[in-house]
């Protein structure tokens, strides 16, 4: 075998197709060398990707995947949006998970991070209905935290915890 043989392989080329009827002509015209719509593309882990899209209205761009046999798609799913969204930060607070929520009652909830030794409630007051005595309602709200807390088994657990620590985080 000389160096002149070649292995001849297809190629799929996108462009335009023409055919001239006077001439009986066809021509081609292809357009893959054009330049790239995507710039910042991240890939992840699992086959997800991140990209922003390029002309005068840019876009960011999210591409999620998983396996159709995976046991857990939602985690998958999940964890791949972490990663490639790990450099954005949110403009509020997402919202805190059920499992770290001790109190929820009344329009106010209460959440405690063990690791963090942290605790964040919110409340939530409706000044239609409460708007002379919007102050006497958080004051309520206050006094519910207080009355509360003290039944939760993780908030005696986690106070325990930081008084015999000294207080000091352990992050």
């Amino acid at each position: 075998m000389d160096k002149t043989d070649k292995k001849k392989t297809k190629i799929k080329v996108r462009g335009t197709g023409c055919y001239d009827l006077e001439t009986n002509k066809f021509g081609f015209e292809p357009f893959n060398e054009g330049p790239s719509t995507q710039t910042d593309v991240k890939n992840c882990l699992g086959g997800g990707k991140s990209w922003i899209t390029t002309g005068t209205d840019p876009s960011r761009m999210v591409s999620l995947k998983c396996k159709a046999s995976s046991a857990d798609p939602y985690s998958d799913l999940v964890t791949q949006f972490n990663q490639l969204t790990k450099d954005l930060k949110p403009q509020k607070p997402v919202t805190l998970p059920d499992n770290l929520r001790v109190v929820k009652e009344n329009g106010l909830e209460c959440w405690l991070d063990e690791q963090k030794q942290e605790m964040t409630f919110t409340g939530r007051i409706d000044l239609g209905k409460h708007h002379r005595d919007w102050q006497a309602e958080v004051l309520r709200q206050v006094q519910l935290v207080v009355r509360r807390l003290p039944a939760s088994d993780k908030f005696n657990k986690l106070i325990n915890n930081i008084k015999k620590s000294g207080g000091q985080n352990h992050v």
